[in-house]
C-alpha cells in the first residue's frame, strides 16, 4: 500500500510539472551588463560582469583605449570611446567605455532622456573644455514614461515620491574632478530621481557642483534646495536654466567661475546676496541668474519697498517702480515662484497661474506658509543687498 501511494505521488509531479505547474519553479533571469556606461582614466581597471550568465565571450572595439580580458576585467589604455561586447546564449550585451589622460579638474555629469539636456551638457563641456559623462538609467525612460498627463507614468510617480532613481553608470576616476557641471531635466519643477542618487550616492566632498537644466518654463529654482541638501559636503553654485542659452551665452557663463567659485550666501559674495522680507519676515530665496535679477539687484542695492496687492486668490503683485530688462516665456508656476510680470511688476505666487513672465527666483518654504504669508491681505515686500538693513 505505502509503495502504491509513492508512487501516485511521483506520477502526480510528473503531470504537474508537464502541465508548468511547477514545484518552486523559477524561470531563467535575463542577462544583464552591470554597467553601461563606465568613465576611467588611462592606467584604471574596472571588472565588467554580465549577470545572470555563465559562458561569455568578451571584446573591445578598440584596445588602444581599453583591454578586456575573458573575465571581462577592463584596463584603460588611451583616450577615446570604445565598445565593450559581452556576448551569451547568441545574444550580445554592450557597454560604453570612455577614457580620459587623466588631467582635466573639470567633469560634465548630465541626466537626458529626451536629449534636450544631453545638447545643453555638449555646449557646456566645450565651452568649459571639461570631460563628460552620461548617467543612465538602469531601466530606461520610453515616451510612455515621460507623459506627464498621465499621473500614472512612471515619471510622474517617482516625482510624487521623491524617489532615488538607479543608474547603471560607472565613473571610476570621479576624486579626478574638482568641479561637476551637474545637468538634468526639470520634471515638475524638481530635480530627476536619477541626479537624485548619484548625489546621495556619491563622495563630493570638497567639490565645486555648478548647476544646470533645460526646462518647459519652471525654471532651476525649485530644484537649486535639494540639490544643496543632498550635496552638503560641496560647494553648489547658483543653477542656471540653458534651455535658450546661446553659445556665447554658456561660454560667458561657464568663464565666471574661473574667476569666482564662491557658492551663493558665503562671505565672499555676501554682498550681492539680494534679501527678501516679506512685511517683517525674511524668507530664504532662490535667485535665478539673469539678466532681470541684475536689474533688480541694482535697485534693490539702494533698498526697494514693493507695495503688493492680492490677486486673484493666488497672487500678490507690485510694482517695482520702473521697467527693467525682461525675457518673458509662456510658464506655469506654483506657490513660491516670484516672477516679473509686463517687465515693471513683481509677483509672488502662493497658488498657481500661467501667463507670459520673467522667472527671478523661488521663495524657499511650505505653500501653507506662504498662504499664510500671502494670502491674508495686502502685503509690503523689501528687498535689499544690505543684510544688515534687511534685519
Amino acid at each position: 500500500m505505502k509503495a502504491g501511494l509513492i508512487k501516485l505521488a511521483v506520477f502526480l509531479l510528473v503531470i504537474f510539472a508537464a502541465a508548468g505547474v511547477g514545484i518552486n519553479a523559477v524561470s531563467a533571469a535575463t542577462p544583464a551588463i552591470s554597467a553601461k556606461n563606465i568613465h576611467m582614466k588611462v592606467g584604471q581597471t574596472y571588472r565588467l560582469k554580465l549577470k545572470n550568465a555563465k559562458k561569455v565571450v568578451w571584446k573591445t572595439s578598440d584596445k588602444k583605449v581599453v583591454t578586456v580580458t575573458g573575465k571581462g576585467k577592463l584596463t584603460a589604455k588611451g583616450e577615446g570611446t570604445a565598445t565593450i561586447t559581452a556576448r551569451s546564449k547568441g545574444k550580445s550585451y554592450t557597454s560604453t567605455v570612455t577614457v580620459s589622460a587623466g588631467v582635466s579638474t573639470s567633469i560634465v555629469i548630465y541626466f537626458s532622456a529626451t536629449g534636450n539636456t544631453e545638447a545643453a551638457a555638449l555646449k557646456v563641456r566645450e565651452a568649459a573644455a571639461a570631460d563628460i559623462v552620461s548617467l543612465l538609467p538602469k531601466k530606461a525612460y520610453i515616451a510612455d514614461d515621460l507623459n506627464y498627463h498621465e499621473a500614472s507614468c512612471r515619471a510622474n510617480k517617482e516625482q510624487n515620491k521623491k524617489s532615488y532613481v538607479a543608474y547603471s553608470t560607472v565613473i571610476k576616476n570621479l576624486d579626478q574632478y574638482d568641479t561637476i557641471y551637474l545637468g538634468y531635466p526639470i520634471w515638475h519643477g524638481k530635480e530627476p530621481g536619477v541626479i537624485r542618487k548619484f548625489l546621495k550616492s556619491s563622495d563630493l566632498k570638497g567639490k565645486t557642483i555648478i548647476p544646470f537644466c533645460t526646462s518647459g518654463g519652471s525654471g532651476i529654482s525649485g530644484s537649486m534646495a535639494n540639490i544643496r541638501s543632498l550635496a552638503s559636503d560641496a560647494e553648489v553654485m547658483d543653477g542656471k536654466d540653458l534651455t535658450y542659452a546661446s553659445d556665447d551665452e554658456i561660454k560667458a557663463w561657464t568663464g565666471s567661475f574661473a574667476k569666482n567659485k564662491a557658492p551663493a550666501g558665503t562671505a565672499e559674495n555676501e554682498a550681492d546676496t539680494m534679501i527678501m522680507k516679506i512685511g517683517n519676515t525674511e524668507v530664504d530665496v532662490v535667485w535665478e541668474d539673469n539678466a532681470s535679477v541684475s536689474a533688480l539687484k541694482e535697485l534693490a542695492s539702494s533698498g526697494l519697498t514693493i507695495q503688493m496687492s492680492m490677486y486673484g486668490g493666488f497672487e500678490q503683485v507690485g510694482s517695482i517702480g520702473q521697467s527693467i530688462v525682461r525675457d518673458d516665456r509662456q510658464t506655469t508656476t506654483s506657490a513660491g515662484d516670484i516672477v516679473l510680470y509686463s517687465g515693471d511688476r513683481l509677483v509672488v505666487f502662493y497658488g498657481s497661474n500661467s501667463w507670459a513672465y520673467t522667472s527671478l527666483g523661488k521663495i524657499d518654504l511650505p505653500k501653507d506658509k506662504l498662504t499664510e504669508l500671502l494670502g491674508s491681505g495686502d502685503v509690503t515686500i523689501t528687498l535689499t543687498t544690505d543684510r544688515g538693513r534687511a534685519k
